[in-house]
């Protein structure tokens, strides 16, 4: 880049210095892969150490400095005792800017160049950096004015001696950079408009970077290497359906199998079978999603690892999206079923409206209900209403007024039923996971995590119940079954979800009461909690190979009970983003832990990582906390906590009360 027109877009820039640090490293000791979340300038004052700034790497020595963009992975390894100041900067064009200008900035943007040399005169720049940082620690508004004055007369200084010395700026490899950080976070939630974001530039840009270079889309790159590390996860371990989702980057086991099917052609559970072993994965047709890199209707919430707690205090953080689950049974298998039910239900109007009782199936009638209601049909010559119409998330089912033969599909929710003394006869394998639910699942078929038409069909059931993230096609196979009951899911609290469980099964007076002798245990314990716990927070993480999870009030791990029903204090950041804003969890990285970190700590190894708990908890951060200090952490059950059923609340319940009391 030529480096006048460096110094024209400097001068057609307005800056805002966002930190400045002093730091010292001991000699061998590391300052690990820090992506920078702004522009950044890095001036060495003592020592020497080895550093990268993505590939380029390069001795830094006693008075030179370093300049890399945001996006730009930082990383620093003293060979003896290093000290250094680290400026984060972020520059935009005064408005209103030309339209040369603004192609300029797109073309070589001087706040993304990668330079490092050393300057004829460090004392001048030197001077002023010490007095910015001065200046900046006072946390007085007046003195950080005054640090941002001098952080443009060391800009002019540092400009001045480049001219002297002839040095040119490098723009960087944005593509690579893109690329690297697909490769080291596919695991993590992430959206093209969070990429641009990232790395100071538009997502049309962006896009037309990836189409014009490799002739690709980054979303399908993205989803590439997605499915790559998910293939050799299957061929390789033995990991659940939610655990392998959660491992490449998805926050539910059912956008995954969409996107995999879509990818190598056959369910992940199809491709485990006919795949396992040692050998290349085979080159399968390969159907890219047309969906973003994240999609529409997730609630779940992202914090971005490379962002400053000063960041998220003032923008919170990314909204991810997540989508549903793939239908994956073979047309011949829907033959079938139409075949079956045909010949099965020649005498009944409609197949949703056959009710099995005994040996006989029976025909009725049904009105219209009430929005988000269940009424009962009227049957001209039967003393005995035999179904009834609900309202469902997606509209109105016709379903038997009392089921006795329901496969429950929802993965979770399964307790709903058990408490209210209903046993499905099936349910999916992540259903009869739950350790709270021992003793009560006896009998119960597991169907897997993949349930077809063809074994459903064979279990003549009366009544399906799954989440509304169901595929429509696999809806419309299973419909032809038995009546569907899709739920909104994440909808409500706990205690909604169970009165429509008690609505579909006919036992809303049972569902009615386990919410009164709930509300009557929360009344009871609750004032002599708020007596311990007074004003002080309560924050629910979870650690995993990368990082933490923080959580609100939403998505189980007591959560519910602890914001919700106790009514105790969350800190600001987990208030703001996870409780009064749309998501339910957080993924930060160990640097925002504090921040999160409540007076009073519950938490697990959910098993994220490769059961290495103390990549968390062995940290100095970690061991640094009040809570962890005070003794004030607790250990909650890793499996059961996923659940927010009533049986699971109520396990969850009295350990918190343990806890507590």
């Amino acid at each position: 880049m030529n480096l006048n027109d460096h110094i024209k877009l400097w001068n057609h820039a307005s800056i805002k210095v966002l930190d400045i640090r002093s730091n010292r490293l001991e000699p061998g000791t590391e300052f690990r892969r820090y992506p920078l979340p702004a522009s950044a300038f890095v001036y060495a004052y003592q020592g020497h150490a080895c550093v990268q700034m993505d590939d380029n790497r390069l001795t830094l020595r006693r008075n030179r400095i370093m300049h890399g963009g945001r996006g730009a992975v930082l990383h620093i390894k003293a060979e003896e005792s290093f000290e250094y100041f680290l400026v984060l900067y972020k520059a935009v064009l005064l408005l209103p800017p030309s339209s040369k200008l603004l192609l300029q900035l797109e073309q070589d943007d001087p706040f993304k160049c990668q330079y490092s040399f050393d300057p004829l005169y460090p004392l001048p720049l030197l001077s002023r950096l010490e007095q910015m940082y001065e200046d900046w620690m006072t946390f007085d508004p007046l003195h950080s004015l005054h640090a941002r004055t001098l952080f443009l007369q060391f800009i002019h200084e540092l400009l001045w001696q480049m001219q002297r010395q002839g040095i040119a700026p490098v723009q960087p490899d944005l593509l690579a950079q893109v690329l690297r950080y697909m490769q080291e976070h596919y695991m993590e939630p992430v959206a093209l408009e969070s990429l641009a974001e990232l790395f100071d530039c538009s997502i049309s840009y962006l896009s037309k970077l990836f189409k014009s270079r490799i002739n690709e889309s980054p979303i399908k790159v993205l989803t590439q290497i997605r499915m790559e590390a998910a293939a050799n996860y299957l061929r390789h371990s033995n990991f659940s359906l939610q655990e392998l989702a959660e491992r490449v980057g998805y926050t539910d086991a059912h956008t995954f199998s969409r996107n995999f099917k879509k990818h190598y052609g056959l369910p992940p559970a199809q491709f485990k079978l006919q795949f396992r072993g040692e050998g290349p994965v085979p080159k399968l047709p390969v159907f890219h999603p047309k969906s973003a890199l994240a999609a529409d209707n997730s609630q779940c919430y992202s914090i971005k690892s490379n962002e400053n707690y000063y960041h998220l205090r003032k923008r919170g953080g990314l909204p991810v999206r997540s989508g549903t689950k793939p239908a994956s049974i073979a047309t011949a298998v829907l033959m079938l079923c139409f075949t079956l039910l045909i010949s099965a239900c020649s005498n009944t109007p409609n197949p949703a409206n056959r009710v099995a009782d005994g040996n006989n199936t029976q025909a009725v009638s049904t009105i219209n209900p009430e929005a988000g209601a269940a009424k009962e049909s009227s049957n001209t010559g039967n003393a005995h209403a035999a179904t009834k119409a609900y309202v469902d998330s997606k509209g109105e089912v016709t379903i038997p007024m009392n089921p006795k033969r329901i496969i429950d599909l929802t993965g979770s929710a399964i307790g709903n039923l058990l408490v209210l003394d209903v046993k499905p006869i099936a349910a999916a394998d992540d259903s009869l996971k739950n350790p709270f639910h021992e003793g009560r699942l006896d009998n119960i078929i597991n169907i897997g995590t993949e349930p077809n038409a063809e074994a459903i069909l064979e279990l003549d059931p009366d009544l399906i119940i799954a989440f509304d993230y169901i595929e429509e096609s696999q809806y419309e196979q299973l419909a032809q079954i038995a009546p569907v009951v899709r739920l909104k899911y994440g909808a409500g609290n706990p205690q909604d979800l169970l009165l429509e469980f008690g609505k579909i099964t006919g036992k809303e007076e049972a569902a009615q009461r386990w919410i009164e002798e709930w509300n009557a245990q929360i009344a009871e314990v609750k004032p002599q909690i708020t007596k311990v716990v007074g004003d002080k927070t309560v924050s629910i993480l979870q650690p995993y190979a990368k990082g933490i999870y923080a959580w609100g009030d939403k998505g189980g791990r007591g959560g519910e009970i602890l914001y919700g029903d106790l009514g105790l204090k969350a800190p600001d950041i987990i208030q703001k983003t996870l409780i009064d804003g749309e998501g339910f969890g957080g993924n930060l990285s160990l640097e925002l832990l504090p921040e999160y970190a409540g007076d009073y700590i519950f938490t697990s190894n959910w098993g994220w990582d490769d059961g290495d708990a103390n990549v968390v908890y062995g940290s100095s951060i970690w061991k640094s906390l009040p809570a962890v200090k005070n003794n004030q952490v607790y250990f909650i059950d890793e499996k059961g906590s996923y659940y927010n059923d009533p049986i699971s609340l109520e396990a969850q319940l009295k350990f918190i009360i343990e806890s507590f009391l």
